[in-house]
């Protein structure tokens, strides 16, 4: 009888390894990002940039200043010049006085693209062209997060011990994703996750002041030359490598670096996936391994965000919500590996 008992818990545990490894959506994983019908060409114009695609019409009447290189990059057809121009303040109070981690998109050069700023404007500025809502405000925008105003949150249900069953997220408000006019303070990125130069490797080990996550084993090495691929993570070791196992690195594999700062940095596209809303693809990742297995796999995830994700998946004390390995990821101090725990593993 024991032994029939094993049996079909192993069972149970491949069924649910099986379902971990095949998430599937009735949702077009674009979600948001189709822009109301206008779908690709409203982010990557195939003629003539941001100004085929009437520049930013909304905050100047004109379109980009003459000269600037609107659509040079991935035919990017929302017009930067605006947020381009600005110093942004992310994440108050922890660095810089309380002012928060500054992002200078021009560095005084007053031109939007300029080699040591490619990631910060493609990573950042780009996000930010129709996310801002202040000085950038993008075409397509209702400010309010698509899965919340599609319903698609109410779809997400327990599915046993620990899993949330009721509301996820509040209704009274809407969840903002114009990040400039969220409803608060008119441009105030403080209350925003830190992004840019100074929001980077050595800053990530919290409690550790100095050393990033190479004080938990995960090292890089760098090859500016590539533009395509300058860093090259190593295989995680020591309590890093336990978490690998467990979760995985694929925010970590967004991060972005360039000539000037030469230290891994998170943008935007550090921690979303603008092209996949409802699912994690490991295998289009660049990091295939997820939970030790190296077959890739597809996960449920929400916002974009660029991992498993899922708040609906039925954690337990002994295995860790992926919407809380996710941050761990970087805020690796506050792993259970981190901490001498290896047995607890992750609900996907």
């Amino acid at each position: 009888m024991k032994k029939l008992m094993l049996v079909m818990l192993f069972i149970l545990l491949a069924i649910g390894w099986m379902a971990a490894q095949n998430a599937t959506t009735p949702y077009d994983i674009l979600g948001a990002h189709n822009n109301g019908g206008r779908g690709c060409a409203a982010c990557h114009a195939p003629h003539s940039g941001g100004r085929g695609n009437g520049g930013d019409l909304v905050t100047t009447g004109t379109g980009a200043p003459a000269g600037t290189a609107e659509g040079d990059y991935h035919l990017w057809g929302q017009d930067l010049w605006a947020i381009s121009q600005e110093t942004l303040y992310f994440g108050g109070g922890y660095d810089n006085g309380g002012a928060g981690y500054a992002v200078n998109f021009n560095n005084g050069t007053g031109t939007e693209w300029y080699v040591t700023s490619s990631p910060l404007i493609s990573g950042i500025a780009s996000c930010l062209s129709c996310h801002d809502g202040n000085v950038s405000k993008g075409a397509m925008m209702l400010g309010q997060s698509y899965e919340q105003q599609a319903g698609i949150l109410a779809t997400i249900t327990g599915k046993g011990q620990g899993a949330t069953t009721g509301a996820l997220y509040g209704t009274l408000v809407p969840i903002p994703t114009l990040l400039g006019a969220d409803g608060g303070t008119v441009g105030d990125y403080l209350n925003d996750h830190p992004v840019g130069p100074l929001a980077n490797y050595n800053a990530l080990s919290y409690p550790f002041s100095s050393g990033g996550l190479g004080n938990w084993g995960l090292t890089y090495t760098l090859n500016l030359s590539n533009p395509f691929a300058p860093i090259t993570w190593n295989t995680g070791t020591g309590a890093f490598a336990e978490f690998m196992q467990h979760y995985t690195a694929s925010a970590i594999n967004g991060m972005a670096v360039d000539s000037v700062n030469q230290v891994p940095y998170v943008v935007c596209t550090t921690c979303h996936n603008q092209h996949q809303m409802t699912i994690f693809n490991a295998g289009t990742s660049g990091l295939t391994e997820v939970q030790g297995n190296t077959a890739g796999g597809t996960y449920a995830t929400y916002f974009f965000i660029n991992g498993p994700y899922n708040p609906g998946a039925a954690w337990t004390p002994t295995s860790a919500p992926s919407t809380t390995q996710f941050c761990r990821q970087c805020h690796f101090g506050m792993a259970n590996e981190a901490n001498n725990n290896n047995s607890v593993t992750t609900a996907f």
